[in-house]
């Protein structure tokens, strides 16, 4: 018995949607590596631009305050951070002034390197201004790394709080050699950045 035309139709269709729903199901599973591979290629490139030493603190996006980022490296005794932004080895990449003077929706500052040559390097933190937040507290997250080929190595990762504004904070001094990190010279004995190139500048 010939089944009605309607019939025949309805299969017709039904199998081009089984075949469509397989095929978009094949593309997902295809893509799936590769959107991955996209987002690692992404981070690698940043990373790769990024130079040899990295340093980045960040803090709360809702917050005013403008927190800064001070380096100092062993070559020339050079201090990089928003009044002398730039240096043989180190340049500070972004300078973030708080909330409420970047409309970035982040709160974020970098310094990266040219090359890392031997001696010691320091970092500290600066609660610069409280953009009109009243002495609040800040909670800032450093991450401090270095590279090594392809890879990317750990020297110090930590939050720190800054109590008040002018308030300055020694992250962590270590030593470099042959690009490597000598571990047993990290030191977290106070010292000062920013203030000792203030006084510099002014003279």
């Amino acid at each position: 018995m010939t089944r009605p035309r309607e019939d025949s139709m309805s299969i017709v269709f039904r199998d081009l949607l089984i075949l469509l729903a397989l095929l978009m199901l094949t593309l997902v599973v295809l893509l799936i590596p590769l959107i991955k591979v996209q987002q690692e290629s992404t981070r690698t490139e940043i990373e790769k631009a990024a130079g040899d030493m990295i340093a980045e603190i960040t803090w709360a996006s809702d917050s005013p305050a403008d927190i800064d980022l001070w380096a100092n490296a062993p070559k020339k005794n050079e201090n990089v951070g928003y009044a002398s932004p730039y240096g043989e080895i180190f340049n500070l990449v972004r300078d973030d002034l708080g909330r409420d003077v970047d409309f970035s929706g982040l709160n974020y500052e970098f310094i990266f390197s040219r090359g890392i040559p031997d001696g010691r390097y320091r970092f500290s933190i600066v609660y610069y201004s409280d953009n009109g937040m009243g002495n609040t507290p800040v909670d800032v997250n450093i991450s401090i790394r270095y590279r090594e080929g392809r890879l990317m190595h750990v020297v110090y990762e930590e939050r720190m709080t800054l109590e008040y504004p002018g308030q300055e904070k020694g992250v962590i001094s270590f030593e470099m050699r042959d690009r490597q990190l000598i571990e047993e010279s990290k030191s977290f004995e106070p010292f000062e950045i920013f203030h000792g190139t203030l006084r510099r500048l002014e003279k």
